[in-house]
């Protein structure tokens, strides 16, 4: 195996196991802090991380007329999404939490079509639809017609991240990924800047190891994740090479749950999960095809 090849494969594989370890710790750490103190603190440990590789790479500011542009990014990206997604986080499960956000690439697709005009063929549509049916089965296995909060707000979580998603593909026309992800951070971080006193607060009063774990999901699946998956986007010689990798997030987030947790979610999750990673895949077959 080519060792450029070789190594995008190392740096996918530990990009999605920090991605997937987000979801697992998240919910623990929500034990001692609320979700907008989290959500705030994980941005802020995330942009201390992104501003000190800018400074490493010696990274231009990228100009006045680009700052509401990170403002809208931070707030879809990380500002809402982390918050949403720790809403969503506290009364699911981290497997559940981590199927629901793998529609984002569908949703991404969706937004792409109204705003881009792109064609989404027959069997993105079929896919799509199947997703949505993987939900149902989620919330509806048990014949209760009510979705609960939780789901509603990972989905809003998936919504968020796939507008974030359009969003950089706008920027990435003029700017560095690095740079985008960086400064829409940076916007993140002071737009939950008021939530400040109460994190202050909170980190007083939370255990050692929970105050590590803040550091972790700011740090790993945050800033170093983005590192990591950039790296191994531009030395794979396909993306098709490192995207597959995302495929695992779901059965990784399965084993950090029984690893850390002992516990494992319910049949509804399997059904409905797997109708949804099986919709994924054919969203990106069909997607590779077109």
């Amino acid at each position: 195996m080519p060792r450029n090849l070789f190594m995008s494969q190392i740096y996918a594989f530990l990009t999605v196991f920090l991605w997937s370890s987000a979801y697992v710790f998240t919910k623990i750490a929500l034990e001692s802090f609320s979700f907008a103190s989290l959500a705030l603190l994980r941005c802020g440990v995330a942009s201390l991380c992104l501003g000190a590789v800018l400074v490493v790479k010696k990274r231009p500011f990228p100009g006045m007329a680009s700052l509401p542009w990170f403002v809208v990014s931070g707030v879809t990206g990380f500002a809402l999404y982390i918050l949403v997604f720790n809403m969503g986080s506290a009364s699911l499960n981290p497997t559940t939490s981590c199927v629901i956000i793998s529609t984002s690439p569908i949703i991404t697709a969706l937004l792409a079509q109204l705003f881009f005009k792109e064609n989404l063929g027959p069997l993105r549509w079929i896919a799509l639809a199947l997703a949505f049916c993987g939900i149902l089965v989620m919330t509806l296995w048990g014949g209760s017609f009510s979705i609960s909060d939780g789901t509603v707000w990972m989905l809003a979580a998936a919504f968020c991240i796939s507008a974030y998603n359009i969003m950089q593909r706008l920027l990435a026309k003029r700017i560095e990924p690095l740079t985008i992800t960086a400064y829409s951070f940076f916007a993140g971080t002071l737009l939950l800047a008021p939530f400040m006193p109460d994190a202050v607060e909170q980190l007083g009063t939370a255990p050692a190891s929970h105050l590590w774990l803040v550091i972790f999901l700011g740090a790993c699946p945050s800033a170093l994740a983005y590192v990591l998956w950039v790296k191994a986007l531009s030395i794979a010689p396909t993306t098709g090479n490192v995207s597959n990798y995302m495929f695992m997030t779901p059965f990784l987030a399965l084993l950090l749950e029984y690893g850390v947790t002992k516990n494992l979610p319910g049949f509804p999750t399997f059904a409905g999960g797997g109708i949804i990673m099986a919709s994924l895949g054919i969203f990106i077959w069909a997607s590779r095809r077109a």
